[in-house]
């Protein structure tokens, strides 16, 4: 096989030395173990999109602002309306669907 591309990256001397002692574990060079593992490794496809996580990652901070609103009345001794608790589990409902 014609082996002409080249990765390199750069290690702190922890990493280096872990991955050096794992290498001479098993008989490999460094490098050598190091191509072993990153060819080996299965990769897990993203569920969402960057664009969908970023729109999922603002509803979620929405919810948890709208929680904490009304656990801050109710904290205070003020009536929270059992509508808004129930619209509010609706939303957190419909938000847990879109993740699943």
């Amino acid at each position: 096989m014609n082996q002409t591309r080249q990765i390199h990256y750069r290690l702190s001397e922890l990493e280096y030395q872990k991955l050096a002692t794992s290498a001479s574990q098993i008989g490999l060079s460094t490098s050598a173990y190091a191509k072993k593992l990153a060819l080996r490794s299965k990769l897990i496809e993203a569920k969402f999109n960057h664009a969908d996580a970023v729109q999922l990652n603002l509803a979620l901070a929405r919810l948890g602002n709208n929680l904490n609103q009304l656990t801050k009345q109710a904290n205070q001794g003020y009536y929270v309306e059992p509508e808004a608790v129930y619209a509010l589990r609706s939303e957190v409902n419909a938000l847990w669907q879109q993740l699943r």
